[in-house]
Parts: C-alpha cells; structure tokens; sequence
C-alpha cells in the first residue's frame, strides 16, 4: 500500500531470509569468505571487577571490543561517530516520524557527541531513555489511528482542496505538537482507507461474482475502514510484542552499521533463524526477504522456486498485503519478518498471493503456488542460441554454488566445464556467461572458473587486515575455451561474480555488457559473541557478530568495493537513475588501490572499441531499451516524488500512470520477435524427465529468446566472430 511505510525501523531487524552477497570458502558462516579462511586477534573482554554490569553494557562492551581490534578498517570513536550513530538510531527507531515529537528527539540530542563515551564505558542511556519515551509515544498513537478510522472520510476536491501524503520518512519532520502528530496519523489513515476502497471497487468492476458487483460505495467504504482497522490494530500487537533484546539489539546494530552495513549483531534467536534459512530449509515460496527502511522487500529471488517459476515478484519488490488463496489480503506493515514468513508459508500445492509494490510504483497481486525448490535449476546449465547463421553458446550460472560437507556434492566449476565442454563439441563460435543477479559463491570456484579461459595467472587479489594482499591464481596452462567470449552483469552481480567479470575485463579475454555491478568487495565472518567474552556465564548467551575481515581487489589492483564493474558495454537498464548496491549506503567502505597483479593482457586481433560503437547504435534502436530506458525515467520521478494525492481522481490517475510504461513492456514482450534457442541432444533426458521439467525448460528457452540483453551478447559476438576470421574454437 505504501512505499515506506510509518513504523519504526527497531521493530522489523529479523531477517527472513537475511541475504548478504557472498564469497563462501568451507566454512558455514562465512561471506565473501576468501581462501585463507581470515582469522582475527581479539582480547576478551573480561568482566571481573565489574559485577554490577548488566547484559546489556556486557554485550556493548564485547562487541565495541571485537569491533575496534578485529574490523578489517575500524573507525575512531570521536564525536563525528557519534553523530552518525545517532542519527542512524533515530532513523532506525521512527523512519515515517509517527512516533516521536521533535521536542523528544532535541532531548535526546544531549546523547548526540557522548555516545563514543557511553560505549566505551558500557553505558546504555541513549537506549534506556529513547527506549521509554518510544514505548509511551506508541500507546498515544494507538488512540490516534483509533479515532481517525471512526471518522468521515471523503475524496473529493470540494471538501479536500488538493490534499496529498508525503510517504518518504526522510523527507518529513518530527511534529512540534501532539496535535500536528495526530492529524499525521489521520491523513495516514485516510490514505489507507482510499488505497483500499480504490481496491475494493476495481475488483468489482471484474469480478463475476453478481453479489459482489451491488454492493453501494457506502458498503466499500464501510469494508475499506474495516480493512484497515484489522491490519492497524494487528500493526500494533506486533509493535507491542517485541521485547528488549530485539530493540537493544537494533541499538548496536545502528552502531555496528556505522563501520559497514555488513557488520551486523545477531541477538541469539535471530542467529538461530539465520543458520535455518540460510540453509534453504526456511523457503516457503523462495524469495528472500529483508526489512529495509521500514517495510518488507524482496531480497533475493531463489532460482528454481515458485516465486521464480511465476516469474512477476522481482528483487528490491514491497511486499505490502498476504492472501491465503482467495481470503481476504492482511496488510503486514509492522511484522516482524518472522511474522511476514510464516504467513507466506504454507503446505506444498496451496496457494498464496502477494500484494506487492514494483520499484516503478505499480501495485500487483502476485498469485504463487507453493513448492519446493527445484535444486537442479540453481546449477548451471546451457543452451544454443542461432543468430545470423552463427551457433552462440549461453550458459546461465545461477550462483557460485560448492557443497563441501559432501565428497562428491556438486560444484559450479565442475560443471561449467562440463557445459563448456558441450557447447565445444557442438562448434559454438562464442559463449555468452550470464552472471546476472548471481550474489556470489565459492572463491575457489570462481579462480578455478576464470582459469577456463585464460592460459594461467592471477584471477583475484585479497587483503587482510594489516597484512599483505595475496594473489590467487590459476596455475594450469592452456584455456578450456579460447574463443570469443561475452559476459551479461547487472546491480544484482556481486562478489564471486564481479571477480570473474573483473579479472576477465581487465585480460581482456571477455567483453562485459550490461549494468554496473553491486559492488560488494568485502569478506564478512559470523563469530559467537561469547568467544570473546570472559566472565559471569549466567549473563549467556549474547548472539553473534557478522564482521568484516577482509577486501577483494581486481588483478590491475582496484577494488570491487563501491564501485563494482563497470561493463565494457553499458546497456539500458531499469534501475540506471538509481542509487542502488553498495553505493546507497554512506557507511560503505570506500574504493581504493593496491599494486597490480603480474598478468599479461590477452591478444586478440579485434577492436573491442569497434564492438562498443557497434553495440551503440544498437541499444539506441532497440524499442525494448527505450522503453526500459522511460521505464527507468518513470521510477526515478516516483522515487523522487513519493507524494501521493487523496482526492480519489487523482489517485487513480497516478496509479495509472505507473502501470501505462509497464503495460507496453508486457506487450512488446508478447509480441517480440524471439530469437531461435535449441536444446543440445545430449540435454534431453534431463530436459525431459519429468512434466515439470519439460515445462520449467520449455519456459527457460522462451525466456532467453525474448530477453534483449541476451540477443544484444549474441549481437556483440557476431560481430566478434565476422571481425576475428582467424578465430579458433576449443583448446590447443
């Protein structure tokens, strides 16, 4: 219903499922985790002589230990820390600032250039106070959202003149007076009210139901105030249920955060959960979700899982209501994400449906039929694609994935060789690699995979903490393939991906094409909190710390971090207007520089400049890129403008509007010309198993056939092949 929604930020820490891009080596808790498994140094922190401090200041004082001798860059404790640390806490306590007065927060304030102080002392009295005036501040707002639903509402410009809501927390200030706070509440409700009646009768409009269709605007106004009163009401149970340890927690995390937004503390339960759905035993549906500036996001999309089958929910996705089938939708504003999840789960074959807000403002009910994961679609696989009468191989590689706990489990640089190995004897003239929305994986894997194609060298350097980077290198001489090579990135390739797009653009073996990557060139490592405690067992236990150990950095000696991979050709994408990856966060570690590797470029008798200009006057003639190109115009305007009319004509119109661009890119992919896709023979038992995997395959070819960027890397390699005719396929 909304963009970012009016509830504090404390409330919703629980990660279901958290998703952190990474780097695994074989080890369970480890993110961006490189070869030399990084260990750190830290003191205990050692309570003795101090009996009279609580958990809370124990917790404090560990983790502030842990943090300042074992963070890859840690920051001085100074004023200007403090200043951030508190204004990420107030962030995380009141984003839609329906809370807290301004007179609070300027009580508040006199914490505002102590902080440092208070964590070095172990003294919690920010959190103690900010904790009770919050806890007064929701009772108040409970009779507020109580009284406005009882009111009248109309949405028309007679009575309303041009009245709006401002939905961006960020935008809004904390209200002088109670009375400014309650009618923030009211216009709050009354855009609720609206959203749903404006629901209420556009489902009647289609419906069949006869029963339905008679019902007056009276009777629809009276279920939209009841909707919402129920879905408020449930709002502030949850408010209500969340205890001490997940607010404190929120407190530290605002601090931790301050160094990196992937240092993070787990408090016991929530590091419970993490291990479970990160496991994948915690997928009802297979999207991963996270709260992020106040509502439920769509983190990740699990390949292979029912949400991806569906197709529609996307990653950076508001969920907003939950459907059981055709039940009535409850609005999750205010759940936790352990709430959110358990909701969306449900038993195999059932169907559940998702009110969900796309980052270009429409509003969708997604319906999804819950399932298993199908596992073998996470692996890598490939396909043949015709274009102008030459045979490109494409090969999807999902993520970096490495069981380790099994001797013979699958690895992807087992089988991307394998599917090189294919694509070779079907006399493929050039592969096209699909990192897309790939988050990462085995280290090992990824210099391994890289070695495919180059002769031998460095694929990736790491740096530890005050110590010499390292190079990891392929040794084996000789290529797997040589031939021309091409690989798809976007803000969704991260980590491992952006190691072998970064490696293979600075050999200039492959050309890299698409979006800027993610951006995330750090390693992170879950320790238990008590490993670095020393003292009273009954105050256990704390949780574990996620913490920042190490940086990844390109073999010409830049980092990953921040800046990610830029493409060689930069394709239209959705989100080009954006801030989005790494680069959104202030607290991101910044870009830097170390020597380069040793490595020898690769020599090739084809201007890649020739290839980019090419490719150019492509994309500017490609209807499906100016499309995506307005597309991406229309969701900057919408984040910039998060101000939403309550007169009912005008939002109607801009709901409209939202949709208007995406309708034309739904028919234009109806209607696209698709390019051809084979199966290779040797594919056709597991191509044709069963049913379904007829089904899911028949639907993967489809949607590569149809997909620009894909026929725009097939484009890319034609030329490459037409300009190379002294060109060899396979290895020497």
């Amino acid at each position: 219903m909304t963009k970012k929604s009016f509830l504090p930020l404390f409330l919703l820490i629980g990660i279901g499922v958290f998703f952190s891009f990474k780097i695994i080596a074989n080890r369970s808790n480890s993110f961006g985790e490189s070869e030399n498994n990084a260990e750190i140094n830290v003191t205990p922190f050692e309570s003795e002589g101090n009996e009279k401090l609580t958990k809370n200041e124990v917790i404090m004082l560990t983790i502030m230990q842990v943090l300042k001798e074992g963070h890859y860059s840690p920051k001085e404790l100074n004023d200007e820390f403090s200043k951030k640390v508190f204004a990420k806490y107030m962030e995380m306590t009141d984003y839609g600032k329906v809370f807290l007065l301004q007179s609070d927060v300027e009580n508040f304030q006199k914490h505002e250039t102590t902080i440092d102080d208070e964590l070095l002392s172990g003294s919690t009295a920010l959190f103690d106070e900010v904790n009770k005036v919050i806890s007064m501040r929701m009772k108040n707002a409970e009779t507020y959202y109580k009284e406005a639903v009882n009111m009248s509402f109309t949405f028309d410009e007679t009575n309303n003149g041009d009245e709006i809501i401002e939905l961006d927390g960020k935008k809004l200030a904390f209200c002088k007076t109670e009375a400014e706070l309650k009618n923030r509440w009211l216009t709050s409700v009354k855009y609720r009210v609206l959203a749903r009646l404006t629901e209420l009768k556009e489902q009647q409009k289609t419906t069949t139901d006869e029963k339905l269709k008679v019902k007056s605007v009276d009777t629809l106004m009276k279920e939209s105030k009841e909707s919402v009163q129920k879905n408020l009401a449930n709002y502030f149970k949850r408010l209500y249920k969340i205890n001490e340890t997940d607010k404190y927690a929120a407190y530290m995390n605002s601090v931790c955060h301050v160094l990196d937004p992937h240092t993070d503390f787990f408090p016991p339960k929530d590091k419970q959960r993490f291990d479970e759905e990160m496991s994948g035993s915690f997928f009802g549906i297979g999207a991963v979700l996270q709260s992020e500036e106040g509502v439920c996001k769509i983190k990740q999309i699990v390949t292979g899982s029912p949400c991806w089958k569906e197709g529609k929910l996307k990653v950076n996705d508001i969920i907003l209501k939950v459907a059981q089938g055709a039940e009535d939708p409850v609005e999750i504003a205010g759940w936790d994400i352990e709430d959110v999840v358990s909701i969306i789960r449900g038993k195999e074959g059932s169907e559940v449906r998702l009110t969900t807000k796309h980052l270009d403002g429409n509003i969708e009910v997604i319906k999804i039929i819950r399932g298993k994961v199908e596992t073998e679609a996470t692996f890598a696989k490939s396909t043949i694609i015709k274009n102008n009468n030459q045979k490109i191989g494409y090969i999807m590689l999902p993520e970096f994935y490495a069981d380790f706990q099994s001797r013979n489990g699958r690895r992807c640089a087992v089988d991307m060789g394998k599917e090189v190995e294919k694509l070779k004897k079907e006399n493929v003239q050039g592969i096209i690699i699909d990192l897309r929305n790939n988050g990462g994986g085995s280290l090992s894997d990824v210099v391994e995979i890289g070695g495919m194609f180059i002769d031998k060298g460095p694929i990736v350097q790491v740096k530890s903490k005050d110590a010499p980077s390292q190079s990891l290198d392929d040794r084996e001489s000789g290529m797997l393939y040589d031939g021309p090579l091409a690989i798809l990135i976007n803000q969704g390739s991260a980590s491992a991906s952006e190691i072998l797009a970064a490696a293979m653009q600075d050999y200039k073996r492959a050309i890299i094409l698409g979006t800027t990557s993610f951006g995330k060139g750090t390693v992170q490592r879950i320790f238990p909190l008590e490993d670095f405690y020393q003292g009273d067992p009954s105050l256990l236990p704390f949780g574990s710390i996620k913490l920042t150990l190490q940086k990844f950095y390109r073999i010409n000696g830049g980092s990953t971090q921040l800046k990610g991979v830029t493409p060689d050709i930069m394709l239209p994408d959705m989100y080009d207007l954006m801030d989005m990856g790494e680069r959104k966060d202030e607290n991101s570690m910044p870009w830097d520089q170390i020597a380069k590797a040793d490595y020898k470029v690769n020599k090739t008798s084809v201007d890649f400049n020739t290839l980019i200009e090419a490719s150019k006057k492509r994309a500017i003639a490609n209807e499906s890129f100016n499309i995506i190109t307005k597309n991406a115009k229309r969701l900057k305007q919408q984040f910039d403008d998060n101000r939403y009319s309550l007169i009912e004509k005008k939002y109607i119109e801009q709901m409209k509007e939202t949709k208007d661009l995406a309708k034309k890119m739904e028919d234009l992919n109806k209607n696209k010309k698709v390019l051809p896709v084979n199966y290779m023979a040797v594919d056709l038992p597991n191509f044709h198993k069963d049913t379904t995997s007829t089904r899911m395959n028949n639907e993967w070819l489809k949607a590569i056939g149809k997909d620009p960027y894909i026929a725009e890397a097939a484009n890319v390699l034609s030329d490459w092949i037409i300009a190379d005719k002294k060109n060899t396929i396979g290895k020497k």
